[in-house]
């Protein structure tokens, strides 16, 4: 039977003017949208609430989450130093829980602790010698493992660095458990994976509660791995109990064999979509690649040469998967603009090349994108200068800092604009709250209060639009985006008209309900 929901204020996603009092909706389709539509079968009454088009967090780390909503918030407010630190990884549930337990947290930032280092692996010991411990850095890119981790992973002080990785280590040669960049970080990854599937399962299927809370209904996982499993095959099998998110997948380039085709395969509700490439680190690990040095006289670090680029490019053209490419540093963005900007594109209505984080941006890179015949999205997070602001100022120079998060820029441009987490790489409690992002990118204000480039300042809708129709597009959620005929009945009901409220309170609008398919899968 079908339902119609009358007096609502329905933002339809087609435009930044567009919006509706009424929908209907059948067989989990949206059938019909207007004014004042003549009722069919069950009626609702939205009561003047505002309804968007389910939202859409086009990169983020899902494998992450999972884990880290049953892990401990290393981040401020409540962590600020390394003891408490300590204090909060002994009040986790899994303290105390074996050996086979792992204990695991996340979202530390050196910069925000009181002792202006990283933990070590004999700051974690102090906590459990008995127990593994790991702990994300903000960045997600690098991470700190305790003596028991380490062992696990088979890590000791002739443990050759992994290409593109780095273990630190203290004078004496021993590791000093601090895993810098991705290809480090896996090592314990894997290890712990290993360890048990059923438990990487387990915090997925429950994850599916946090993304519908946020009324996120669709999402990008931008970090696939085929080891120890494949994450197809972690969703497939979170899929079968519960995991209700629609997920397209990107598989990290370098755990590819590049002899082997990568087909896209899938439906809506779960699909292979490209690949993902690290082309660089994170500005506030001073380890995005630039061409002018950091205040401190740093580079950064290049992680793919423009050979293995191009065979990245190559591999994604033929086998007709999208390529995202993560890129902060102004020289890496460079790169990536060299490599690909005389190309045609290889997909039809999506883009073929995404730039993840796209961080510092120069008006010459602008006019090479919009002069281009490919077809590029740029995807990037106001989470994180609204998280990361003192890093920003302290790792960039003002000329540097003023190219930073160029939003309005990217949304003039022909690329694509995507809003999206990359959760839960960044310093805060909540990094994949989409109204977070979009009061940042809005306001353009940090947590601290501090301004980031006003004048890269977006409206509303067109925040709006970057996690809806956007997003849709660039994560090829053809189904989703809007709320127009025939597209799949995914929606949020909001507890306050974000369009207007004061753009303080932007950052306090949350999810009253979120429907799927026109069931209702989560109300507040």
């Amino acid at each position: 039977m079908p339902t119609t929901y009358v007096n609502g204020k329905i933002f339809v996603g087609t435009d930044e003017q567009t919006f509706a009092n009424s929908m209907i909706i059948d067989d989990g389709k949206v059938t019909q949208i207007g004014n004042d539509l003549t009722p069919a079968g069950n009626v609702v009454d939205l009561a003047g609430q505002t309804v968007l088009p389910g939202l859409i967090d086009c990169h983020t780390h899902p494998k992450y989450i999972a884990d880290a909503l049953h892990g401990t918030a290393c981040t401020p407010p409540n962590v600020n130093s390394i003891k408490e630190m300590q204090e909060a990884l002994r009040q986790s549930p899994s303290y105390g829980q074996g050996p086979d337990t792992w204990i695991e947290g996340w979202g530390f930032d050196e910069t925000k602790l009181a002792e202006h280092r990283s933990p070590n692996r004999d700051d974690l010991d102090a906590v459990s010698t008995d127990q593994p411990i790991f702990i994300y850095r903000s960045d997600c890119h690098s991470s700190v493992g305790n003596s028991k981790a380490l062992e696990l992973a088979g890590i000791d002080e002739n443990t050759p660095d992994p290409v593109g990785g780095k273990i630190e280590r203290f004078t004496d040669g021993r590791p000093t458990g601090f895993m810098r960049e991705v290809a480090a970080t896996q090592l314990l990854i894997r290890a712990k994976s290993a360890q048990s599937y059923q438990t990487d399962l387990t915090n997925m299927v429950n994850s599916s509660a946090h993304y519908l809370q946020n009324g996120l209904v669709a999402i990008g996982e931008m970090m696939g791995r085929m080891k120890p499993y494949t994450t197809l095959k972690l969703y497939q099998d979170a899929v079968q109990q519960g995991f209700a998110p629609k997920a397209s997948i990107y598989y990290v380039f370098d755990e590819l064999d590049p002899d082997q085709p990568l087909l896209p395969s899938g439906d809506q509700q779960l699909r292979v979509a490209g690949i993902k490439v690290f082309m660089d680190g994170s500005i506030s690990g001073e380890t995005a690649f630039n061409k002018e040095p950091y205040p401190s006289g740093k580079m950064g670090v290049s992680l793919t040469s423009v050979a293995k680029l191009k065979l990245e490019v190559e591999f994604a053209r033929q086998n007709k998967l999208q390529i995202a490419i993560h890129a902060m540093g102004n020289a890496t963005i460079q790169r990536v603009i060299d490599v690909t900007k005389d190309l045609q594109p290889w997909l039809d209505g999506m883009p073929s090349v995404r730039i993840e984080h796209a961080s510092l941006m120069t008006d010459e890179m602008f006019k090479e994108i919009d002069a281009s015949p490919m077809n590029y999205a740029l995807v990037t997070q106001p989470i994180f200068y609204f998280a990361e602001d003192e890093s920003y100022r302290t790792y960039l120079s003002p000329a540097q800092f003023k190219t930073a998060y160029r939003v309005k820029t990217m949304h003039d441009s022909t690329a694509l604009l995507g809003l999206s987490s990359d959760a839960p790489c960044t310093p805060w409690a909540e990094p994949d709250s989409p109204f977070y992002s979009i009061y940042a990118a809005v306001t353009r204000k940090a947590a601290n209060g501090d301004m980031v480039n006003a004048d890269e300042a977006i409206t509303v809708p067109q925040a709006v639009l970057g996690y809806t129709r956007d997003a849709a597009k660039i994560g090829g959620f053809t189904n989703n985006g809007t709320l127009t005929a025939g597209k799949d009945a995914d929606f949020v009901i909001l507890n306050k008209d974000i369009f207007t409220v004061s753009p303080n309170d932007l950052q306090n609008v949350k999810v009253s309900e979120t429907w799927i398919g026109g069931h209702r899968v989560y109300q507040n």
